[in-house]
């Protein structure tokens, strides 16, 4: 990440690891030069997601392998501002959005340099064109838009006969609630945040819950066709057990390190529970996650509760690490003014 000339050098927020621990800082790196089957990209809007929080504190699964240091971000939308030699798919003026599967358990943003800096290469291959005049706020939020509908397509069927909790109101439970509630479901809604809350409503929810209080405990226990466990969080995932109806379905979405936790496990052979993991967005499903925004004209931008420039990462990453003041943090360049 060295170069003498500083007009070859953009600026962007590069996590290291060092002996004070794992940092983001905003500083210079050298400006990407295309591969023939690259774009050049200048985001417009990256999100702070879940995985980067635990990717900060050292606490991502032993499976995914950080590769320091690195620019951070792989929930992004933005422009193509130039096309490597061999790039047949895209052209200068393009607005994308990408994934982050780069294969080999290489992933943008993690193993490899991410999207926030004043622009980056990208594969086309990792790029989905959208259509022009596209909110690049909500496209955004298509990453963790798809890791739901992921999610829900390997659980199975829902619609207006099912009810519907979902555990936990960051950006995945909130596109939760918004695909469940638009199969017709009756969704409960169950986060700390009164904010979350509140905004789950805005968003579908037919009725939301406090899992710290005790006024209304148990109250929704054994009732749920379908249950999405979105935090990550042991005692929501003890929890989402005691929500299941007999016959019931749960998909574990939260990604987090293992913890123990007290959890009523025989009630999975008691209820014949089906449970299921689901991580991440399969490459598949970008392409349907698009259709499935555009035919409803859905904005996502609402779940969006702050935007900051790269400038202001480490302001950026407190505000995302609690769940009672945000729901979704995008950043900017500092360079553009997109807001």
């Amino acid at each position: 990440m060295t170069t003498s000339t500083s007009a070859q050098r953009v600026s962007a927020v590069v996590v290291d690891r060092t002996d004070g621990g794992i940092t983001a800082s905003y500083t210079t790196v050298e400006r990407p030069r295309l591969e023939p089957t690259q774009v050049l990209v200048a985001p417009a809007y990256v999100g702070i997601c879940g995985s980067d929080l635990e990717q900060m504190k050292g606490a991502m699964p032993d499976t995914f392998r950080i590769n320091y240091p690195h620019v951070l971000g792989h929930e992004w939308s933005g422009e193509v501002v130039e096309v490597g030699s061999e790039v047949t798919s895209l052209k200068v003026g393009d607005l994308v959005i990408g994934h982050g599967e780069l294969g080999g358990n290489q992933w943008f943003g993690v193993t490899e340099d991410g999207a926030m800096a004043d622009v980056f290469a990208v594969a086309q291959d990792v790029c989905f064109r959208l259509k022009p005049g596209t909110n690049l706020i909500s496209a955004a939020l298509i990453e963790p838009f798809s890791c739901v509908l992921a999610a829900l397509n390997k659980v199975g069927a829902i619609n207006a006969s099912h009810r519907v909790h979902v555990y936990g109101l960051g950006s995945i439970g909130l596109c939760a609630v918004v695909q469940a509630s638009l199969q017709g479901a009756e969704v409960i809604a169950i986060d700390p945040s009164p904010k979350r809350r509140q905004l789950a409503l805005v968003l579908g929810a037919s009725d939301t819950l406090d899992p710290t209080s005790t006024e209304r405990a148990g109250e929704f226990d054994a009732t749920a066709d379908v249950v999405v466990e979105a935090s990550g969080a042991p005692a929501a995932q003890a929890a989402a057990l005691e929500s299941a109806a007999p016959g019931g379905r749960i998909v574990m979405m939260g990604v987090s390190t293992p913890r123990p936790t007290n959890a009523r496990l025989g009630l999975i052979q008691e209820r014949d529970l089906t449970v299921i993991s689901s991580t991440g967005a399969p490459v598949a499903v970008w392409d349907r996650a698009i259709r499935y925004v555009e035919r409803h004209d859905l904005d996502l931008s609402p779940i969006v509760s702050t935007m900051l420039p790269f400038s202001r990462i480490e302001e950026a990453l407190a505000r995302a690490g609690d769940p009672g003041l945000e729901t979704k943090v995008l950043l900017t360049p500092d360079s553009q003014d997109h807001r």
